[in-house]
């Protein structure tokens, strides 16, 4: 999957600089790029040293919980 289809799929918009920067030191990577959190739902775009990397986790509506961070590898 490339980055543009990522960011049509999730429907994610490009973060501030501020932001960018605040999300990258809390998900503890490079750069985030672009995001998208709803209710149950994120989904980040992010640079790292692996590369861009695709972060996904979806919250459970019955249990609170999350069920399970996943990193999917994107094309440029």
């Amino acid at each position: 999957m490339t980055v543009e289809q990522a960011v049509k799929k999730y429907k994610m918009e490009p973060l501030n600089a501020y932001t960018a920067k605040a999300k990258a030191q809390e998900l503890n990577v490079k750069d985030v790029l672009y995001m998208n959190v709803s209710k149950n739902k994120y989904a980040y775009i992010v640079r790292d040293h692996r590369g861009l990397m695709l972060y996904t986790d979806e919250k459970s509506i019955y249990t609170k919980m999350y069920k399970g961070l996943k990193m999917i590898p994107l094309e440029p």
